[in-house]
């Protein structure tokens, strides 16, 4: 088969981190086409690629003959590209989160399902080498509580700070968690959390969460929190709290640590998994293997996206329960 040809819209940081990707593919595909609202930025992809610029990405579709598409703008920036693609008949890879408007995500997942494309959203810390064995664990254990967190900094870019534009912390960065507890635990039942604010100070036109904490209860049972802010960096974790004293401790990239009365086992993961996820993605368009093998299709991520809706939702309304809407 051709290389696939790949056009992007969205040249920027995230962008950034696919293009490592796509250089490492060899002749499975090609980005062949690139869309940006700064100029500087869409010039410098077509020159690294070899790729024609565009400042529209109306015009970039209605040009470009294309065989896969990513769109790699900023959550609040989703104005319509997706549909104009899938009447085309593109297979699309979203960066996540996909939209701050769970409405809209819906109409791209029936779209997407009504067409029957191939579909992606990076979420790619799925597909870390060593989540399979924790989540044998996971199954294999009766698990009473989970206590996570994660904190990091503030991402120095306009649209981030602004919660209307990113959804803050919660969902714009967080949903990795997010989605790796709804990979390993299931469905969620409800959310009830809880903001604070006043920590983070001197910051032009900031109104996220410093911080929040979150109580979820999925539908096995299985209760727990997650705290997460971008008051500092600290680094993440998940732990697992199972009966008759067994415990995993898990990290997004991918260490873990099992113990119990008489068990030490720890591991860390080998794999470039973003490089996987992408890779992933382009073998299923290219029909190498089955769209069955992408871990996190749209559909998917809309329930990781309705799970961190949810939370800010709860945290708007005063920290009443709320359940994620699908």
């Amino acid at each position: 088969m051709d290389k696939v040809r790949v056009g992007f819209i969205g040249c920027g940081g995230i962008a950034q981190y696919h293009f490592g990707h796509y250089e490492k593919m060899g002749d499975k595909a090609q980005i062949v086409a690139c869309c940006d609202l700064l100029e500087d930025r869409r010039k410098k992809t077509a020159e690294r690629f070899g790729a024609v610029p565009y400042a529209d990405y109306r015009e970039m579709l209605d040009r470009e003959k294309l065989d896969a598409l990513h769109i790699c703008v900023h959550p609040g920036a989703h104005d319509g590209m997706e549909f104009i693609a899938i009447e085309k008949g593109i297979p699309l890879f979203v960066q996540k989160p996909m939209t701050l408007d769970m409405k809209y995500a819906r109409k791209v997942m029936n779209a997407i399902k009504k067409k029957g494309l191939i579909s992606a959203v990076g979420l790619q810390c799925r597909y870390v080498d060593t989540l399979p064995f924790v989540k044998n664990w996971v199954e294999h254990h009766e698990i009473a509580t989970i206590s996570c967190y994660r904190f990091g900094g503030v991402p120095m870019v306009w649209w981030w700070r602004q919660m209307k534009e990113s959804g803050g912390q919660a969902v714009e960065q967080t949903i990795h968690n997010f989605d790796i507890l709804r990979y390993l635990f299931g469905e969620v039942e409800q959310v009830q959390a809880a903001r604070r604010r006043g920590i983070v100070k001197d910051i032009e036109n900031y109104d996220v969460d410093d911080a929040s904490s979150t109580l979820i209860t999925f539908k096995s049972g299985v209760i727990g929190t997650f705290t997460t802010g971008c008051f500092g960096a600290f680094p993440g974790d998940f732990n697992f709290f199972a009966a008759n004293g067994h415990k995993m401790e898990y990290g997004l990239g991918g260490t873990y640590k099992a113990t119990s009365a008489n068990m030490n086992i720890e591991g860390k993961p080998s794999n470039d998994f973003g490089q996987e996820c992408d890779e992933t993605f382009i073998d299923a368009v290219r029909g190498e293997i089955s769209a069955d093998e992408i871990l996190s299709p749209y559909s998917d991520a809309c329930k990781t996206l309705a799970f961190t809706l949810a939370i800010n939702e709860s945290m708007d309304q005063g920290g009443v329960p709320v359940k994620p809407a699908m």
